[in-house]
């Protein structure tokens, strides 16, 4: 399965290590995290928010996505078999 991230961009359910919700933090402390990412090479960073305004972060072995699509979305969205029910309802018909 796949799971869309935003900005038409999907990854692989396989690949997510963790879903963040990063919306509304009062703190830097997940700010100072990503930059100590991106200064030590860790992970590469892919931002997903169309106008900068991200709500979640999807940490996988090698990248971390920011997304403007809320955490909890995104995990109904991984749980969800949304994508396969339709591709069998319309075999049926």
């Amino acid at each position: 399965m796949y799971l869309h991230l935003g900005s038409d961009f999907v990854i692989k359910n396989t690949d997510i290590i963790a879903i963040f919700n990063i919306r509304n933090q009062k703190n830097n402390v997940f700010k100072n995290y990503l930059q100590k990412q991106c200064e030590n090479h860790k992970y590469e960073v892919v931002d997903l928010s169309e106008n900068g305004e991200y709500s979640s972060c999807i940490l996988t072995d090698d990248k971390i996505y920011l997304s403007g699509i809320s955490a909890l979305t995104l995990k109904k969205r991984a749980e969800d078999d949304f994508g396969i029910e339709v591709y069998n309802r319309s075999r049926d018909n």
